[in-house]
């Protein structure tokens, strides 16, 4: 199977494409409730964080996995400090898991915020999401801390980039 990766605009991507994407990772993945969903998820909402980039199945077109960096200069940032990204909404569609989509994401997030000149990248997940703990650690992610949100309960993560 072949992949395409990119940003949102290179891919041409549709709003109802992210929608989708993440309410079949989030929603139906038990990680996220409807409610919070149309607020968290809006497809318009989540574009303006950052860079979108996304990993479109070749053969059938469609959308397979997603992440996005949110840069330092971003309203979207809740943890990052000054010249500190953050990723936000890593996401890969069920069936296409294990196929190294994640680490593909996650390693063009970082050569995207090094590309930024930024010193850190910050996130944070789920503790019940426990194959996306492995991947940021694999990743070179270093556990820094808790945190609860909205009655969640998170790991936070970073990595210091070179500068």
């Amino acid at each position: 199977m072949k992949f395409e990766i990119d940003t949102a605009d290179a891919l041409k991507l549709k709003d109802i494409e992210i929608s989708e994407l993440l309410n079949q990772v989030y929603v139906e993945g038990g990680f996220i409730d409807l409610r919070e969903a149309a607020l968290l998820l809006n497809p318009s909402a989540v574009t303006k964080r950052g860079t979108l980039i996304g990993v479109r199945e070749k053969l059938y077109s469609n959308l397979v996995a997603m992440i996005i960096l949110v840069p330092p200069d971003s309203a979207a940032r809740r943890l990052a400090k000054n010249n500190e990204a953050e990723i936000h909404l890593l996401a890969v569609k069920p069936e296409y898991r294990r196929r190294g989509l994640g680490g593909m994401l996650v390693e063009s997030a970082i050569n995207k915020a090094k590309s930024l000149g930024c010193s850190k990248i910050i996130l944070w997940t789920q503790t019940t999401m426990k194959e996306a703990q492995k991947l940021y650690q694999t990743s070179g992610f270093v556990y820094i801390d808790d945190i609860e949100r909205n009655s969640r309960k998170f790991k936070v993560y970073e990595l210091k980039l070179d500068s």
